[in-house]
């Protein structure tokens, strides 16, 4: 059989991890885990889905496969970030909602530069690191469903490419969320 539009994608799962494999024009399966630049998640992203898995801690089996791009943490019973996972600098989407993380998270996440993608949501959150505004390519942040109160300035440093920041069922003042508003004008923030 003949393939002439370009590429068929077919995604083989492995012990949680997707890992992409190409059909060409010349039908020959080849494996293609190569993290990319693109900021868009691809074939040949590095997908780590460890949801639902009753994970209590994150552990170097996680936070050493760095050439991950789309993690998902979610739903699970996780209360702290190791500072270790500032290693994981090719995360694009990070998912750790549905956990019971306190605090605020840990300032290394702005080792993880590429990030665009960022839901903290349903958690027991009390900030915000001001680290967060130093990722300057994320376009979603979504810490609704937690407890903050505060806000840190660094966020107005994500003007240019925030779309979008939902902090829903936080106890935020009209004040913070006006001033939130003012120094994001081009972001949608939904609260």
């Amino acid at each position: 059989m003949k393939y002439t539009v370009g590429v068929i994608v077919a995604v083989l799962v492995i012990g949680g991890v997707i890992v992409g494999y190409s059909l060409g024009n010349d039908g020959k399966k080849s494996a293609n885990t190569s993290a990319t630049s693109n900021s868009q998640p691809s074939a040949s992203a590095q997908v780590l889905d460890l949801s639902g898995r009753g994970l209590k801690t994150v552990d170097a089996s996680v936070y050493s496969q760095t050439g991950t791009t789309d993690l998902t943490l979610s739903n699970n019973s996780i209360k702290t970030l190791p500072s270790q996972m500032g290693k994981m600098t090719n995360v694009v989407i990070f998912r750790i909602d549905h956990n019971l993380l306190e605090g605020s998270l840990i300032g290394e996440i702005r080792q993880m530069a590429k990030l665009k993608q960022l839901d903290i949501s349903y958690n027991k959150m009390t900030g915000v690191p001001a680290e967060i505004g130093q990722l300057s390519d994320l376009e979603t942040l979504d810490y609704s469903y937690n407890n903050i109160s505060g806000l840190p300035n660094e966020l107005a440093n994500l003007k240019n490419n925030l779309r979008s920041i939902n902090l829903t069922g936080n106890p935020l003042s009209q004040d913070k969320l006006s001033k939130l508003k003012a120094e994001l004008p081009n972001t949608n923030i939904i609260f």
